[in-house]
């Protein structure tokens, strides 16, 4: 992030003052869904960083993930996230953008009962990517570019999500309350092969609602495809087999949301917003190893935990930003899940992590955005 952070000084002190974009003056375009696009040659630059723990936890949600499986203790639930997002307008009624995300959420294991386990992970690592165009198709003829206008776009996106392997070294395995095998070394296990890809189209339609006031609302398909695993590295085939899985999932998405962007004062933009999104047509196929030694598979891993049914997330999200000056400004954004990350990352329906997808979320970022043209005014 540190070098995110010095491309918007540059970027600053280089670049001319910005031309008049295609979009709203003092809109904050980037987490805010709109039916707007930039002007060609200007850009739009933010980072942001993103936090739950102890303090940033006004809600609760740690406590009621923890309430909600027995297997999770500690400080499960923290996240610690960062993120960089740029806005190109590459014609006139066109542009182009990018989203980066990296987080990483907490997950302590409880003790195991019938394993021995050493050096077992404790974070879930999650790098995002998103990147597309949106073309505006229509656009009301003498706008005053003060206030939002009516104008509608199409969207087209692709997205993937790609997580680091979660496991640890198992040293033994208890058959029964006197009998077992124990693993010098220990062998490497874990939950693997953990990405999804996908793709999205939605139609924006923005229009103002009063002097400073413009809302938006959207509707969007698109349809996902995950993957994850189960595997151990031990020299003894008939356990390793028994460790092999495989849950690969395709699923359609529908979306309809609205937002709010509303500027009492000129530099203080505070924007609101609510998506439903519903999981539709969602086919999983799970391979299975040796069944006669799926009991040593460590139970937060067994396909038998995996839980399938929640197919709705309400998301909610709101942020306060401030123009520090015409080009640079300093934001808060908070969001809210009903269903965690379901419709959000798809492969966490996976062993580890499904079994609190129907748990309330949220968490708070801190953003700094730069806008700037290449060209005068």
């Amino acid at each position: 992030m540190r070098s995110l952070f010095l491309c918007f000084a540059a970027a600053a002190a280089l670049s001319p003052r910005p031309a008049l974009a295609d979009q709203p003056f003092g809109w904050v375009g980037i987490g805010q869904p709109s039916a707007y696009a930039l002007q060609a040659g200007e850009f739009e630059l933010s980072g942001s960083l993103a936090r739950v723990n102890d303090t940033v936890d006004v809600l609760n949600f740690r406590d009621e993930l923890l309430a909600g499986n027995a297997r999770l203790v500690g400080n499960t639930g923290d996240l610690k996230g960062s993120g960089g997002e740029l806005r190109l307008g590459v014609w006139r009624s066109l542009e182009l953008f990018y989203r980066q995300n990296t987080q990483a959420l907490t997950v302590n294991i409880g003790p195991i009962s019938n394993t021995e386990v050493d050096n077992l992970d404790s974070e879930l690592r999650t790098d995002s990517e998103a990147y597309g165009a949106k073309w505006v198709f229509f656009e009301a003829l003498n706008q005053d570019r003060s206030q939002a206008w009516t104008s509608a776009a199409l969207e087209l996106s692709r997205t993937e999500n790609v997580s680091d392997d979660f496991g640890g070294d198992l040293a033994g395995i208890r058959f029964s309350a006197t009998g077992g095998v124990s693993f010098d070394p220990p062998g490497r296990f874990g939950l693997d092969r953990l990405r999804d890809e996908g793709w999205q189209a939605r139609v924006l339609f923005s229009t103002a609602l009063s002097a400073s006031t413009g809302a938006t609302l959207w509707a969007g398909y698109g349809e996902a495809k995950a993957s994850s695993g189960t595997s151990w590295d031990v020299d003894v085939s008939f356990l390793r087999s028994a460790f092999l899985q495989t849950f690969d999932s395709h699923e359609a998405r529908y979306t309809l949301g609205a937002s709010l962007n509303w500027q009492y004062l000129p530099r203080f933009p505070v924007q609101i917003g609510y998506e439903y999104i519903r999981i539709a047509d969602r086919e999983l196929a799970i391979v299975r190893g040796d069944g006669r030694f799926s009991e040593s598979i460590p139970s937060f891993l067994r396909g038998d935990q995996l839980a399938t049914s929640e197919t709705r997330n309400h998301t909610l999200y709101g942020s306060v930003s401030w123009w520090a000056t015409p080009r640079i400004y300093l934001g808060v954004r908070g969001k809210l899940f009903s269903s965690q990350f379901t419709g959000v990352i798809p492969h966490y329906n996976n062993p580890l992590s499904s079994g609190f997808n129907d748990i309330a979320y949220g968490y708070i970022a801190l953003k700094l955005g730069i806008k700037f043209g290449l060209g005068g005014e």
